[in-house]
């Protein structure tokens, strides 16, 4: 019994620090499809860790001190496998209960009520078995410190197997179940040694009670999911409505809007993006960083333009040719990255990369902007998509004005157009020629005078864009309901 005590405590702690990262992990994206991955998301789920596995591993010590029995440790794992096992039935639920709270609150208080349990649970194994196992005052620190480092590369093997297999190759909540399972196993495993029989059937029997459980989600007859999957970067929906519009769901956001019938995307700053090709004298060659559905490519294709779509995510340029009839040349990559490494210059480049409500703060800064115009040929023009608010003719939106004043910085002239007021796409073009603009759309006069210049160094870009992307998740929430989760 001391030998199979002595190997499978280190069996023990190694299941759980796998259990505690992959949780972590897997906690942006039950949330992701109400709140994105944004900062907030992270600092928020990183807080609740760190603040959950610090209370465990004080109450954990205490309990240990007072009732150093394994039988103890392994009623407590059993705990934690239930409450990640509620996760997947109550996260609609809760997710929708915060949303008033906003991006930020909200996603605070949505990963307290949802993760915190669990993670406390966990968080009293380490001192636990510690207890347990340390046997001499002279030997504890050793005890302590393999311990803690079995639990550690428990930790990193969680964090490579949910980044590299789990996620990519299974759904949100298969993973849950299958920590769920390890944690039943492990505390089976042990009672059956014991041979605590009773335990064994109880477990196995609430065990068929939640995986049976229906989770019940509002539906929304005029909408129908025709395909789901997660990448290594989010979680992807296309979504029919009324069998006449196609969306792509990107966490939650819609990315693209597109009409099955007439085969044309429903997108005004397309549009907006097509003067661009107008405004140059004699554009040829064209990248667009950002794919989504491949709307871009559709709007230029009367143009005989030579197009590069640069996409991070490789799922996403499977579902743009499976579902939006997209046939163009797509590079996989990520775009700063290959904008530093490409020798090809472009007259026209377009940016228009959103992950669900985050914003990729690298591909908006100076440095970012100078690395742009390096791979501009003369007259080139640099063509962004971003949202905001719009007052009659102008903003003061902070978002827009600091992506405008960073600019400014780079092209001696910079334009900005939009499709309408309140919250809506503005499109810049910056160029170090001059435009002679027509008077379709709107021209926008930006005030400066509470904006800053967005830098590598200092880029708070989701912060400004937190009015934004409250007005954009409500509006999705609004038409998509549950199906967005």
């Amino acid at each position: 019994m001391k030998d199979i005590k002595k190997y499978y405590l280190y069996i023990t702690v190694f299941i759980t620090g796998a259990v505690i990262l992959i949780l972590e992990i897997l906690g942006t994206r039950i949330i992701a499809p109400y709140y994105g991955t944004t900062l907030y998301v992270w600092s928020s789920l990183i807080t609740v860790t760190l603040v959950a596995l610090s209370l465990g591993y004080f109450i954990g010590g205490k309990l240990a001190d007072k009732k150093p029995e394994l039988n103890v440790m392994y009623l407590i794992i059993f705990f934690a496998g239930i409450f990640i096992l509620l996760i997947p039935l109550i996260s609609s639920f809760v997710l929708t209960k915060t949303n008033s709270l906003g991006s930020t609150w909200g996603v605070l208080i949505s990963s307290v009520i949802l993760f915190t349990v669990p993670l406390f649970l966990l968080g009293m194994i380490a001192p636990y078995a510690i207890k347990l196992k340390a046997t001499e005052l002279r030997t504890v620190g050793v005890t302590a410190g393999s311990l803690y480092a079995v639990a550690t590369i428990g930790s990193f093997v969680g964090a490579i197997l949910t980044g590299f297999f789990l996620i990519p190759n299974f759904g949100i909540r298969s993973i849950i179940y299958l920590m769920s399972i390890s944690l039943f196993f492990i505390s089976c495993a042990w009672f059956f040694i014991r041979k605590k029989y009773n335990f064994i059937i109880i477990t196995i029997m609430l065990s068929l009670l939640f995986f049976l459980f229906p989770q019940i989600i509002a539906s929304n007859p005029d909408l129908e999911i025709i395909y789901e999957t997660e990448s290594p970067y989010t979680k992807l929906k296309v979504v029919d409505e009324f069998n006449t519009y196609r969306y792509l769901l990107v966490d939650g956001t819609t990315q693209t809007r597109y009409d099955i019938k007439e085969k044309e995307f429903m997108l005004a700053y397309l549009k907006l993006f097509e003067k661009a090709i107008n405004y140059h004298p004699n554009p040829k060659d064209v990248l667009v960083i950002g794919l989504g559905g491949g709307g871009i490519d559709k709007q230029l294709e009367n143009y005989n333009l030579n197009i590069d779509n640069v996409e991070i995510d490789p799922k996403i340029a499977e579902i743009a040719r499976a579902y939006f009839d997209f046939k163009g040349n797509v590079i996989i990559d990520d775009g700063r990255h290959y904008i530093r490494n490409i020798d090809k210059k472009y007259d026209i480049v377009f940016l228009d990369a959103y992950n669900g409500y985050s914003i990729y703060p690298y591909l908006f800064s100076e440095e970012a902007f100078l690395e742009i115009k390096n791979i501009l040929n003369d007259d080139g023009i640099l063509a962004i998509n971003s949202i905001g608010y719009e007052n009659y003719l102008s903003t003061d939106d902070k978002l827009i004005s600091s992506i405008y004043k960073t600019l400014k910085q780079v092209f001696p002239n910079v334009y900005v157009k939009s499709k309408g007021y309140g919250l809506t796409n503005f499109v810049f073009y910056a160029t170090d020629s001059e435009l002679e603009l027509d008077n379709q759309f709107i021209s926008v006069s930006i005030d400066e005078t509470n904006c800053i210049i967005l830098t590598d160094n200092y880029n708070p870009i989701e912060s400004f864009a937190v009015k934004t992307i409250e007005e954009w998740r409500s509006l999705n929430i609004e038409r998509f309901g549950n199906v967005i989760i």
